[in-house]
């Protein structure tokens, strides 16, 4: 994937404060407890700067089964045009109901008329992901990928200077993954004006969580955490996501 693909594609799924311990959590809350259910979709407004771009939506499409166990089905989908350059991009996960590990993971698009397809099995298992049948790579025990990480951090508490220090990226030589709590605030977007935490995900890879991006994505300062807004400097501008129907 070009940059300009990982900066929008990515829009869609650490360090230590001063005063707060860094933290590795568990699987989240407990089962039945998840702020999210099948159905929950969100729809969103793409800018990069001050122009529109296009939309993304985030969405639980239902409950499947993944070698016999029950997992969450969500999609990121993105639809972007800049000028001359377009992208539509989508990304599925499966993830665990009870311990939200990845199973499978799959990222499908046209990066301005590149096409690709990217399709991983996750087997925490037996300690590795394939990817399209062919390559092969070491996981760690409690993987998540793009997607299904953005529902596990959903679950945390996000208390004020906490810091997650994460080791649960799929691709096991790309982590840790860290996640700032930088602070309450209130945000106005399309869909109306929320409390909301703001955090700041890092992860060591490219795109709008990459390391120096400065990435920060507010969730509803509630059980629902709901993610409203998502804004990163990017080389190309600053992207923005902000949500404009649930």
């Amino acid at each position: 994937m070009t940059a300009r693909a990982a900066a929008l594609a990515l829009a869609l799924g650490g360090l230590v404060a001063a005063g707060a311990p860094a933290q590795q959590p568990g699987n989240g809350r407990a089962n039945g407890a998840h702020p999210w259910a099948p159905g929950e979709r969100f729809e969103y407004s793409l800018k990069l700067g001050i122009f529109n771009v296009g939309r993304a939506t985030l969405e639980v499409v239902g409950i499947d089964t993944i070698r016999d166990v029950p997992c969450y089905h969500v999609v990121f989908t993105i639809r972007g045009r800049a000028l001359v350059y377009s992208l539509a991009d989508t990304l599925e996960s499966w993830f665990g109901v009870d311990d939200l590990v990845s199973r499978r993971f799959e990222q499908n698009g046209n990066d301005d008329g590149r096409v690709y397809s990217r399709r991983f099995v996750i087997d925490a298992a037996r300690g590795l992901w394939v990817r399209n049948g062919v390559d092969t790579g070491a996981t760690v025990t409690q993987p998540l990928d793009e997607a299904s990480f953005f529902y596990f951090a959903r679950t945390l508490p996000f208390n004020d200077r906490d810091t997650y220090v994460l080791t649960r990226y799929f691709r096991a030589d790309r982590n840790p993954v860290t996640i700032r709590v930088l602070g309450r605030q209130t945000v106005s977007v399309p869909a109306g004006r929320f409390a909301a935490v703001a955090v700041r995900p890092i992860f060591k890879s490219r795109g709008i969580f990459a390391e120096g991006g400065e990435a920060t994505v507010w969730f509803s300062d509630d059980a629902a955490r709901i993610p409203v807004r998502i804004r990163s400097r990017m080389s190309i501008g600053t992207l923005d996501l902000s949500l404009r129907s649930r």
